[in-house]
């Protein structure tokens, strides 16, 4: 198992950073998850948006899939809405919902952590040869 952690800054930029850091850290470990890059940008964006505080990705690298998690500052829980059509947001949870193997929120004392688990997109057989 591989773990790797960064602290973001609620800027703009940050859930483009996030993304970099996660395929950094799948490419270092020698797979692939795509889906993983796309639905840590959801969560990165909704810290930025919403939680307005730091936050932290957690990557989890186990043998078949990927864990990752984003904990933010902020106490209220993150909640899925109706989106009207015509918006151009608001998507974000319910992506993480409908795309992931498994997900969760956990509230913490100083904030809380979304998760998510994610399969490979490869058979990651000769990533544990060893």
């Amino acid at each position: 198992m591989a773990y790797e952690e960064a602290v973001f800054s609620p800027d703009l930029a940050s859930p483009r950073v996030a993304r970099s850091f996660l395929r950094r850290t799948l490419d270092a470990a020698g797979v692939s998850a795509d889906l993983a890059v796309l639905l840590v940008s959801e969560l990165a964006t909704n810290a930025v948006l919403h939680a307005r505080t730091d936050f932290a990705v957690r990557i989890w690298i186990e043998r078949d899939h990927v864990r990752v998690e984003v904990q933010d500052a902020n106490e209220r829980p993150p909640m899925i809405g109706h989106t009207p059509a015509e918006s151009t947001s608001g998507r974000g949870l319910h992506l993480v919902q409908t795309l992931s193997t498994s997900w969760g929120v956990e509230g913490r004392p100083d904030g809380k952590t979304v998760w998510f688990v994610v399969p490979f997109d490869h058979d990651r057989e000769d990533a544990f040869a060893s």
